[in-house]
Order: C-alpha cells, then structure tokens, then sequence
C-alpha cells in the first residue's frame, strides 16, 4: 500500500470548482475499473490530492492520472502547461502507526471532513453515498467498524503532538 499525493505549481488551485473535482474523480475511477488500483482512500483539495491505495504499476497508474487530469484541465481552463509541481509523491505504508494514522490524515485534510463531496471519507461514514470504485476493506478490518474508525478521525481532529494524521491536515477549505 502507498501514500500518494501530489501538488500544483506555485499553490495554485488545480481544482477550481466542482466540475474539475468531478473530472479528477472520474479519472480516479476509471483507473481503478482498468485495475491500475485498487484505491482505499482519496481526498482531492484544491491545490493537491491524496490516495491510499495499492498500485499494479505506481509510476504507470500516476502518469495516466496526473496527464489525463492536467489535460482535462487545460482544456477546460483554456490554458497551456504544467498542472502538477513534479510527478506525484509516494510513501509506502511499512509500519503499524503509518497504516493506522493515514487514513486519518487523509479524512482530516478539509475542515467538513465528514461531508466534502471529494473525498472518500463521507462515503465511508455514510454523510454522503459513497464512490463505488473505494474499497475500505482494510480500514475497516483493522479497525473493525465503520463506527470505530469514525471515533479515531475524530479524536485526531485536535492537534496533539504533530505526528501524521494529529489532526493538522493543513490548507483546510469549506465549499
């Protein structure tokens, strides 16, 4: 499993209003229905995203996602050039605290967390119909319900102590 993000140039918004959003979403999904995924979790921001997922071909699977969205955008936007600051970010998930604080990370990253329409998150919890290409199985094995892992998300929404998914998801935004 990986953590993968990636970033606009220069911060700035590379999903500009819902039909942007929607676009990466579908890209998401048709990746994932092509099985270049299987995708735990997501959360798109304005000026980045996340995924939690396990990849056929991470370099692959990143490329088709970031050229198709940057495209799509482009096109869309009536503008030419790079969308994304470099190709995607990638962290394997290798240790226990990683594989728990991830997910958390993610869901915390906009301020509704429980409802913003493009992310994972809400689906999971039930706020909003969930996207059908997700698949939580391992969230919610380790933690064993949809309830118990709803109270661990909402217990890092305070900062703690700084560590991965404390609740500090930053670059908080409210549509």
């Amino acid at each position: 499993m990986h953590h993968v993000m990636s970033r606009s140039i220069a911060e700035e918004a590379i999903f500009k209003d819902t039909g942007d959003y929607l676009t990466g979403i579908r890209i998401l999904g048709e990746l994932v229905t092509g099985g270049y995924l299987v995708c735990h979790a997501f959360c798109f921001m304005p000026t980045h995203y996340h995924l939690y997922g396990t990849f056929e071909n991470i370099s692959d699977t990143m490329h088709k996602l970031n050229r198709r969205y940057a495209m799509a955008f482009n096109r869309r936007h009536k503008r030419r050039g790079h969308v994304f600051d470099s190709p995607f970010k990638s962290l394997e998930v290798v240790t226990e605290q990683h594989f728990y604080a991830l997910p958390r990370y993610i869901a915390l990253n906009p301020d509704n967390y429980e409802t913003w329409p493009y992310s994972s998150y809400p689906g999971l919890i039930g706020t909003r119909p969930p996207f059908s290409f997700v698949d939580p199985t391992p969230i919610l094995d380790a933690f064993g319900s949809v309830g118990a892992f709803q109270a661990f998300v909402d217990e890092g929404r305070e900062p703690s102590d700084g560590q991965l998914g404390s609740g500090s998801a930053g670059n908080r935004v409210t549509p």
